[in-house]
Formats: C-alpha cells, structure tokens, sequence
C-alpha cells in the first residue's frame, strides 16, 4: 500500500511538471495550485497499513504516538531488531514467517492482552529472574509463562494442566507440587516456578538445547525423542520441526515472538496496565494454625479479593496448617505487622459466617484428603470403590461430575482418599532414644527442627513449649531420634504419610524404593528414616570422614557431594548461625554416602587431562574444579589430582526414567549418560546397572 500511494505523489508531480501547455491553463487560478499542495502534503504525511487502517504517523499521546495508533514493520526490521536481541541472549532466535504471524497476534490482534501482561510483569518476573539465575537458565525463559499461561497463576487449560506453567498433575508431583482438597501448589505462583525451573534443568541435561527444552516441555520429552529418531538423529529444532506434534510447531515460534514483543512493546504504541501489586508491594507470613480468610478479612481488614489474588493455590479460602508445617501466607505489605501483632486473635477469631477454629479444624479432618485417580476394574462398581476410599457414592458421583452411576472398566475416577487423623506428632518413642539439646545463641525451632531432621511441632510438644514456642540460649530440649517402620493402612497417601512424619514425598520414596510411580498399598511396610538422620554424630563416630575445604567450596557444594544436608553439616562441626567456612577447614562428616575416601591420580609422562578424566569418567570441568586448574588446564607430570571417590552401581527398576536416578543421587543427566557410555537415544531398561560415580 505505500508503493501505491508513493507511485500516486509521482504521478501527482509528474502531471504538474512535465505534462506539456501551458501549465496555468491547465490548471487554473493560483487557489487551485495551492489546493493541490495542500493535498500533497496530507498524503505525504499519512502511513497506510496492511489492514487498511490509516492514521498519523506522530502525535502528542504517550510514547510519541496517537494513542490509537497501531504501528507495523516490514520484515527487514523485524529481523533486525530479533538479531539485536540475539547479541544479548544464548538462544539461536530466527525470524521467519511462523514468527511474523505470532508477533501480528501479540502486538496487534491480542494489544491489549498485551497490555495487561507486560504490567503483570512487574509483579511476577522479579521472582522468576532471581529462580532462573540460581538454576543458571536463561533470563529469555520468564517468556515461557507467557506464552504458557499469559501470566494467569489460575491459567487450566484443555489437559487439565494448571498454573503459570501449566504443570500436569503427574509432571507437578514429580516436582513435589501438591494437589489435596484444600490446596493446589500449581497455583502457587512462587512454587511452581521452582518446580520449572528444576524441570527445565533437567530437560537441558538431557537435550543440551535450549529450543528443544522448550518442544519438550510442550509436548513431552517421548515426542521430541521420537522427532530425533525419525529426522535420522538431528537435534536441531528447525531441523525436526516437521516431526513435532502440530501444537508444539508453533511453541518456539509463539516464544521468539513474546520475546521480540516484550522488548519492543513502546515500539508498537503498546502502553503496560498498571498491576494491582508490584513484587516489591507483597510480603510472606507464615501461618502454624489453620485459618480461613474470612478470619483475616474481618480482623485485618485485607480485602478478600486481595487474598484471593495473591494465595491462589487455597482453593476453598482455607489455609490447613493443622499438621506439622507452617504454610506461608501472602499479604500487601501494608497489613504485615498488623499480621503479626493479632496473630492470637486471629487464631482465635470467629467470623460472621460462624467461622472459628474447631470448625475448620472439623473441615480439615474431614475433608484434607489427598486427591488420587482410580482406574476403574472388572467387576467394580461405585459402591464397591467408595467402600475402598472410605467415602460415599454421591461424592464420587460429584468429583467427577457423573451423570449417573453407571461405570466402564479403565474409566479414570477422581477420589479423595480416606481422611489422615491429624494428631501432633506427639507419641514418643522408646527413652533409650532420646537425645538432650543444649540451645545456642542464634538457633531457632527451624534450625534445630532441621538439624535432627524432625518437625518443630514435634520438637514443641515433646518439650510443652507454649503456643509461642519460645526458647533460649542454654535450654535443653529433648529429641527423640531412631528408625520406625509404617504400615500402610487402606486409603491412606504417600504424601499423608509423609506430612505426618515430617519428611518430602521424595525422600520417602527414595528409602523404600518406590520407583517413579511412587505406588504403595494397603499392608505394605515403609521405612520411616527417623529423625536421628542428622542427630547421629555420638553413634556414628566410626563412620566419620575428614573434609578440608579448597578453595572456592561452599556448604552447599560438600553437602552436596557428600549426600548429606547443610544443617547437618552446620550441626555437626558447630558452625553458627552464619555458617562460616574458609579454605583449609577441616570439617567432620558421618554417614556420607560417599562410596569411600576421595581418590588421588599421579599425573604421568604425556596425559592430558581429557585422558584422566575419561579414564575416571568425570567430566573434565569438575576435575579442573575439584583441583583449582585454571583456564588454560595445565598439568605436569608427578603432579597428584584429587578425584571423587569410589561409585556404586544402580540396578535400574520399572518404571524409571534418567531424570529421576539423577535427582536421586544428586548428579546430573548428562553425567550418568557420560558415565555409562549411553547412547543419544539415552534409552535404558529394567535391570541394567548404572554406574554413578560419587562427587
């Protein structure tokens, strides 16, 4: 449309000019010669699209623009300011057609969705900044929200996948999200992003691309597996594209766009909504007694809208904090200490719909039950599975929205199993396990909780501390430790199960092997890792191991590779609440899984350090770390480098996948894959024994 109007103004100055006789009589008086002017001068000031819209190029409005103005670029600099962004970002970001159409929908069709997310920005990707630089991800990847769920925490889409990151329920509770009748981590704006970003990490461990990170946390890693093989093994994503599932083709096309768009949004005239909260503007209190939000509404005065928005994962308004863990609570910042000074009060409150606490607490009992799916069998009817779940046959009627009560074998049900007694972990075990606790200055219940690898709620009563759980330096505290062994009762939850005895749904599954499905069954006998865990430096002393700190270590790192946590390292050589270490440290460690004592390698005559760490099956950045080479990774002979030491072999069981060995034992996928010699394919199966060598 422009070359039409272009080629319309030389037609203009072609017949004034140069069209033969006399230019007067052709075109009369002097007020016509300055009508056509005129008339020049407005077409050469107005833009035409290719929508047809027409409108001033500039004006007085916000960013230099009309505030109706709908501005669009040719192809050329479209593809010049993607290449600018690619200078600044690790991702290979193209522009092609698919792309062009996707920045139409943001930037045009869609402005003012647009609108409302980039303000919804400043709320969310502060959080999300900060996760993706711990996990070492690309900052780009915050766009993946967007084009996830358009920054929508309540976002559920067609699959049933939920949240800003449209977890699955399988996928949100290998990342331990949980999903009970009162609450639903993956609206949880906060967990849900460490939760991706754990998968993100370990989707790179395997694909080592960006792009295919992407295509697999779209589609499944199976479908971008099964696109490799057939594209012949290429692992490029333009290269397989064609192979892709037809929703995940436009997946990275739909990212290059939002990544263009949120860049360049004042470019297109688009102006942010103002958010509601900015990050800055919300703050967290934890909350150890169960509380509804009518109680804060009405006490606090926080508008209930607001509650809502920013605690979305509590689905029913209740917070079920009658086990043995705070839960966080959100607040505007304005209301925090008013929070905290009427805790009491607000515990104790009962609000205008009736609301108090023996009443929720009655609703907990009843109703905290975690949700399950059932595979409907041969022979089976309602009945006979709300006998099984310990519930009714109208509530399966109404979880899964039945028409009626007629079933059909492999139909999935939706079940709430039988309701955990919630008890404070009161029961103590034998005398002959109790341990005395002195407190020093600067410890709290958390630390101390943690260090014994037990729950504060248990910690306070078997102590009868008040409701305030106050404690000072010199008190002792008794903590009994040892194993015990649970038998599973009809109904009940690996998570249940697990919040009762204070511990993760993974840790739990990973001491009873439990494989990837993580199924228990009625009768079936769990070992507890009870809480003397990280209370065993007096029966552990033959077991104990010297580290000397190098250079460049943290806590995080030699608990790390000794499998063991920072608390119990902090615990075990009193290092304070500052957890200060420095190089040439010596510190304890017992009952690391580490298989034996670190190994050390005499250079010899002629080898590289590529050969060592081959020979070892290391990676040749951990052993330049792990002996302070520097960058140019020069070694002589006679000189002795320090290995890991020892490995252990993993006998691989039904059902598991590389990612989880790898989350098990603490290492990555692509060290294993090094480690074992697997092929692209990264393929395993049951009994195959998998080396993993200790860090």
């Amino acid at each position: 449309m422009r070359r039409a109007v272009q080629a319309w103004y030389a037609f203009l100055l072609f017949t004034l000019f140069f069209l033969p006789g006399n230019t007067e009589e052709a075109y009369g008086r002097d007020a016509d010669r300055h009508g056509l002017a005129a008339l020049l001068d407005s077409l050469a000031a107005d833009v035409f699209f290719e929508d047809g819209s027409r409108s001033d190029w500039k004006d007085q409005g916000r960013n230099g623009f009309h505030p109706a103005f709908i501005p669009q670029f040719d192809d050329e600099t479209y593809a010049a300011r993607i290449a600018e962004i690619n200078r600044r970002t690790p991702f290979r970001l193209t522009y092609n057609e698919h792309v062009r159409s996707f920045i139409r929908i943001y930037a045009v069709d869609k402005r003012m969705m647009t609108s409302r997310i980039i303000g919804l920005a400043r709320t969310y990707f502060p959080y999300i900044e900060q996760k993706l630089r711990e996990y070492d991800i690309p900052e780009e990847m915050k766009y993946l929200a967007i084009v996830e769920s358009a920054l929508n925490p309540v976002a559920v889409s067609h699959a049933n996948a939920k949240g800003l990151w449209q977890f699955i329920y399988g996928t949100g509770k290998m990342y331990d999200l949980q999903s009970t009748a009162f609450i639903e981590d993956r609206f949880d704006p906060y967990k849900a992003t460490v939760a991706a970003c754990e998968h993100m990490r370990d989707l790179y461990d395997i694909y080592g691309d960006w792009f295919l990170v992407l295509a697999a946390y779209n589609s499944g890693a199976g479908n971008v597996n099964k696109a490799i093989r057939r594209s012949g093994g290429r692992r490029d994503y333009w290269e397989i594209w064609s192979w892709l599932p037809r929703e995940t083709r436009g997946y990275v096309p739909a990212f290059i766009a939002v990544t263009y768009v949120m860049n360049y949004y004042r470019e297109h005239n688009i102006s942010p909504t103002e958010p509601d909260f900015l990050h800055e503007d919300i703050v967290s209190v934890e909350v150890d007694d169960v509380l509804a939000f009518d109680q804060v509404h009405e006490v606090l005065g926080v508008p209930m809208e607001d509650l809502q928005f920013l605690n979305p994962q509590y689905k029913r308004g209740i917070i079920p904090a009658a086990g043995t863990r705070p839960y966080v609570l959100r607040l505007p910042e304005p209301y925090r200490d008013d929070f905290l000074r009427r805790t009491d009060e607000l515990y104790a409150y009962r609000s205008s719909t009736g609301v108090d606490r023996q009443q929720l607490l009655a609703t907990v009992r009843d109703g905290g039950r975690e949700r399950r799916t059932h595979i409907v069998r041969r022979g089976e009817s309602l009945g006979s599975i709300a006998r099984m779940y310990r519930c009714y046959v109208s509530q399966l009627v109404e979880w899964n929205n039945l028409r009626s009560s007629r079933i059909y074998p492999g139909q999935k049900l939706a079940v709430f199993g039988a309701p955990e007694t919630i008890r404070r972990a009161s029961s103590k075990p034998s005398r002959s396990s109790a341990l005395t606790h002195v407190v020093r200055r600067g410890e709290n219940l958390g630390v101390i909780a943690d260090r014994y690898r037990v729950t504060v709620d248990q910690i306070a009563s078997w102590n009868k501390l008040s409701r305030k759980r106050l404690i000072y330096p010199g008190q002792k505290l008794k903590i009994y430790s040892g194993s015990t062994t649970h038998t599973v009762r009809r109904g009940e939850t690996l998570s249940g199960i697990a919040e009762r005895y204070g511990m993760r749904v993974s840790t739990l599954a990973s001491i009873n092997q439990l494989g990837r499905k993580q199924t228990i069954y009625p009768g079936q006998k769990l070992s507890i890792s009870g809480s003397g865990e990280a209370a065993a430096p007096r029966s552990r002393k033959a077991s104990a191991v010297t580290h000397v700190v190098r250079r460049g270590e943290n806590l995080g790192v030699i608990a790390k590779r000794y499998r063991v946590t920072v608390s119990q390292i902090a615990g075990w050589n009193d290092l304070g609440s500052k957890r200060l270490i420095y190089p040439g440290q010596k510190l304890r460690i017992y009952g690391g899984s580490t298989a034996s004592r670190p190994v050390t390698h005499t250079v010899r005559r002629g080898e590289t350090l590529g050969e060592i760490a081959d020979r070892y099956g290391v990676s040749v950045s951990s052993l330049a770390q792990a002996n302070d080479i520097g960058r140019r990774r020069t070694i002589y002979p006679g000189q002795k480098l320090t290995l890991a030491g020892g490995s252990s072999m993993h006998t691989v069981k039904r059902g598991e996948n590389l990612i989880g060995i790898a989350k098990r034992y603490g290492v990555r996928v692509s060290d294993i894959v090094e480690w074992n010699n697997i092929g692209r394919r990264q393929t395993i199966y049951p009994g195959q024994k998998i080396r993993i060598l200790s860090r």
